[in-house]
This record gives C-alpha cells, sequence and structure tokens, in this order.
C-alpha cells in the first residue's frame, strides 16, 4: 500500500443539528435511516446521546467521502471495541473489503471524525 492509495475524509458537524431532532417518534424515520440498531443502542446508554450520534454521523460522512460510489449511512456500521477504539464495517451486496482507519472526537457541542481507506 502507498500513500498515492489512500483515501482520506474528515466531517465536523454541530451536535445542537442532533438535539434538534430529539430521539422521539416524530424523528423516527431520520434516526433509522442514518443509525443501525447497535449504534442506537450504544448512543442511548449515554445520559446525553447527542455527541456521541454526531460522533458517528460524522464518522459516516467521512468515510461516504472516501469511498468511490454512491453508499447509505446505513450500510456503514460504527462500533466501539473494549476501550472505547471506533472501527467501521460497510456493509454492501458486493463482498470487496475496504480497510477503513477512523477517529472520532466530539464536546458538548461540536463532533468530528477522520477515515482513511485504502
Amino acid at each position: 500500500m502507498t500513500i498515492e492509495s489512500l483515501n482520506i475524509g474528515t466531517d465536523i458537524i454541530e451536535v445542537k443539528r442532533f438535539r434538534n431532532k430529539p430521539l422521539n417518534d416524530r424523528n423516527t424515520g431520520f434516526y433509522h435511516s442514518v443509525f443501525t440498531k447497535s449504534e442506537m443502542i450504544y448512543c442511548s446508554k449515554f445520559s446525553d446521546p447527542y455527541p456521541h450520534l454526531a460522533g458517528i454521523f460524522a464518522a459516516k460522512e467521512s468515510i461516504i467521502k472516501c469511498l468511490n460510489k454512491p453508499t447509505k449511512m446505513i450500510d456503514i456500521e460504527i462500533t466501539h471495541g473494549q476501550y472505547g477504539k471506533p472501527t467501521a464495517a460497510i456493509h454492501r451486496k458486493r463482498k470487496n473489503t475496504i480497510t477503513t482507519w477512523i477517529s472520532i472526537s466530539h464536546t458538548k457541542s461540536l463532533a468530528i471524525a477522520i477515515a482513511i481507506t485504502d
């Protein structure tokens, strides 16, 4: 692998965009079109889920910026390891393997993520 074969994407988002779309029945369609069930469970275990939702959203956006074909957000799944390290899986019909490295960070008001794919 060479540096020329890598793709880099980044995204930053204001957490208030998610606070303005509360987790309720009215916004179910939006959340189900973006987040997997396991992502929703992960974020819901925090007293303030919105920075975590924004971070996962930013990670998905940064991955999409790396890819050479349209990909739905729901087809990207962000999980967190035992020590909180985020990892990404891209679920596509074609079984081509894409190696993805991601990093997510957030404050109470901003979330940022970077992705690198080969």
